[in-house]
């Protein structure tokens, strides 16, 4: 029976070694003094010792103080509490190279219970923790580009207006003045009389159009007035073009939107108005304008027949996902519940994003 027990013995030890040889993580076993009981090769060769040199010391003869301190607060959370605990942890290896592990460490016990120990299992994830950095990286630049994009979409949408307004514009409205002009001529014969008349009334349809291009592009009442009575303007020309019944609920603004926030969300309201033309099939739309617990909020909810999942990205201007793009680099979020009762799109942003002009005067 002792030999059976014994080679029982030698086999668990002889898994044990191979468990420990094979696996690609760290492992070690220590004291309640902190001195190493058991350490695998891998984590030895990390430290640029062997296992003999290491068994016996603790991190004092390993690692700078530095290191020490924050291995050491670590091992004795798990003592004193008896729990495992899994935290990230670096150091620079024995080549110099700094890497980065999850550390899971757990408390060893007597028969008793008593905590006699502990030990600590840790997986290298420099190369996840690099990339997820680089990530981040990445993003914050889009969200950089994404600003500049906007700001010089908005800079292009205002020439384009101006361009239109006070070159095609005016000489569609010099034009006509003229043809006014010639059309009172009692000289001309009725044909052409007709004719310009006929002219004129094209003229004027065609200097409606372009003003009306002109507001939708960039409309002089969202800087000169302000980003609600954008909206209000907005509200009343879809009701005309498209017998949309659209109410608009807002309050007094405390103060301006600053000129890039109030343009994003312009465009987007007008995005999403869209939308409800093409696909919604609805009747009434209701476009509300809140401030609550230090945000602005923005909702267009229709009556329509809502958006089936199977539906695919809006595609093109101002899509959800484009607007979900601009709001995001503002710290805003975009909410979107939808079904058989109609949809409704939420745009919130923090209000320190709303107050910007306020606060910089």
């Amino acid at each position: 029976m002792p030999e059976t027990a014994a080679g029982g013995r030698r086999k668990s030890d002889e898994i044990l070694q191979a468990m420990l040889k094979g696996t690609p993580d760290l492992v070690y076993a220590k004291d309640l003094e902190g001195r190493y009981l058991l350490i695998n090769e891998r984590a030895a060769r990390m430290y640029g010792r062997s296992a003999e040199e290491i068994v016996g010391v603790d991190d004092s003869a390993i690692f700078p103080d530095e290191v020490v301190q924050v291995i050491r607060e670590n091992d004795h959370h798990v003592i004193a509490t008896g729990k495992n605990a899994t935290v990230q942890e670096s150091f620079t290896d024995a080549a110099g190279v700094e890497r980065i592990f999850l550390a899971t460490r757990g408390p060893l016990f007597d028969h008793g219970g008593a905590v006699t120990g502990l030990f600590s299992i840790s997986r290298e994830i420099t190369e996840q923790v690099r990339a997820q950095e680089a990530l981040l990286v990445n993003q914050e630049q889009l969200r950089e580009l994404a600003i500049e994009l906007s700001l010089a979409e908005e800079k292009e949408r205002r020439r384009i207006a101006s361009e239109l307004h006070d070159e095609i514009g005016q000489n569609l409205s010099l034009a006509k003045l003229k043809l006014s002009d010639l059309g009172s001529d009692e000289k001309l014969p009725g044909g052409a009389t007709r004719t310009v008349r006929e002219v004129v009334s094209l003229l004027e349809r065609a200097i409606r159009e372009v003003r009306t291009l002109t507001f939708q592009i960039s409309p002089p009442l969202l800087y000169e007035v302000g980003f609600e009575a954008a909206v209000e303007w907005l509200a009343e020309q879809f009701e005309t073009n498209y017998r949309l019944r659209v109410s608009l609920e807002s309050a007094p603004a405390p103060s301006p939107l600053e000129e890039e926030l109030s343009s994003t969300l312009y465009h987007a309201v007008r995005e999403l108005l869209v939308n409800v033309v093409k696909h919604a099939g609805a009747r009434q739309v209701r476009i509300a304008i809140r401030r609550r617990e230090g945000r602005l909020e923005v909702t267009v909810q229709d009556d329509g027949k809502g958006i089936s999942p199977c539906a695919p990205p809006a595609s093109g201007g101002f899509g959800l996902f484009n607007i979900r793009q601009r709001v995001q680099h503002l710290g805003g979020e975009v909410t979107v519940t939808s079904g058989a009762g109609g949809t409704s799109v939420t745009i919130a942003v923090p209000a320190g994003a709303a107050d910007a002009a306020e606060g910089e005067e």
